[in-house]
């Protein structure tokens, strides 16, 4: 008899079962690898979930910036993002030359909008630009929410104001 240890067994799940239900130790494990055991959804103002918040419900978005503006699509880097239109660019205006320039902006943009609530900023450095942006969505409805930030660059600092629509879930388009 061995003093300090003690032994016991869990009983086998019923591999019948297990195959129809899909509820065993084996078919609960591989279904949670995709999600990690710490991670817990986030379900965005248009209704679309994610893994991941990417820093932006803690005030700071940590996106890496994408190779390229063709990169910016929702579900492309699971982040939500804003269309790369004129009046998107507009907000940016001589902060750097081109869409590629603005793809970190968009995904951070979109992100903080699909998941921020009202009144809470977000901010994000673009190292391709330079520019800091500071962003704080504001108040949602049905499809839409307002946003206003401060873009400094330069020493300069840039207010903007507007508001954003989504028609696709974790696609938010600015509006003219």
């Amino acid at each position: 008899m061995s003093v300090g240890h003690s032994v016991f067994r869990l009983p086998m799940p019923n591999l019948k079962n297990c195959l129809l239900t899909g509820f065993c130790a084996l078919g609960i494990g591989a279904a949670s690898l995709a999600m990690p055991a710490h991670a817990r959804p986030f379900i965005g103002y248009t209704g679309k979930t994610w893994a991941d918040d990417h820093g932006v419900l803690r005030g700071q978005c940590n996106a890496s910036n994408p190779v390229d503006a063709s990169s910016v699509q929702p579900g492309l880097q699971n982040m939500a993002t804003v269309e790369l239109t004129p009046a998107f660019l507009a907000i940016f205006e001589g902060k750097a030359d081109s869409a590629t320039s603005h793809a970190l902006d968009a995904l951070c943009f979109g992100h903080t909008l699909e998941l921020v609530p009202s009144g809470q900023a977000v901010r994000w450095r673009n190292p391709a630009s330079g520019a800091g942006v500071y962003l704080a969505p504001g108040a949602k409805t049905d499809t839409c929410r307002t946003y206003l930030g401060v873009i400094v660059s330069n020493g300069e600092k840039n207010k903007f104001r507007g508001e954003a629509c989504s028609e696709q879930a974790g696609q938010w388009r600015i509006q003219e």
